[in-house]
């Protein structure tokens, strides 16, 4: 009788939690990745300091700097020539002469933001979004692309990117 007891609860404790499982709301969907072709579509995040001019040989983008210590020390470079090379099909990356201000690195991005990564001096023009965390330290948010990205996903390694105010 006491094992029919244990038996009945058993039961009905999986029942219940197979009942709730399929009955609970559903997750939230995957965020969907950026193309090329996309810029920021989510609110700034921060306040603007200035906006500058990226060209190369397949045509100029306009961004603007966010108004933090980093972007400003970024803007005190300018005018700036970057050798740039590819880095794993979702940024265009660059060797900074020097480093810049401390800043609160972050682990995610978006299409169309400029970072910091501090390691190794580096500027980073992010063109497509494929989950990527950034490592710790993690990269320093210093500005977005506020026009198309197509002339800096079309460009190839070692092609020179100027950088000037705007």
């Amino acid at each position: 009788m006491r094992a029919l007891a244990t038996l009945i609860a058993l039961t009905t404790t999986t029942a219940a939690v197979t009942v709730a499982a399929c009955t609970a709301a559903p997750s939230a969907p995957a965020p969907s990745t950026s193309t090329t072709e996309q810029t920021t579509t989510s609110p700034a995040q921060e306040d603007t300091y200035m906006q500058i001019r990226l060209s190369n040989a397949a045509g100029e983008v306009t961004a603007r700097l966010y108004d933090n210590p980093t972007a400003r020390d970024f803007a005190s470079l300018l005018p700036l020539t970057l050798t740039v090379h590819d880095l794993g099909g979702r940024e265009k990356a660059a060797t900074l002469p020097r480093e810049l201000a401390d800043g609160r690195g972050r682990s995610d991005y978006r299409a169309g933001q400029l970072g910091y990564w501090a390691p190794s001096h580096d500027l980073a023009v992010y063109y497509f979004e494929d989950g990527f965390r950034i490592p710790s330290p993690g990269i320093v948010m210093i500005g977005e692309i506020e026009t198309d990205l197509a002339a800096i996903t079309a460009e190839s390694a070692g092609t020179t990117l100027t950088i000037t105010a705007a």
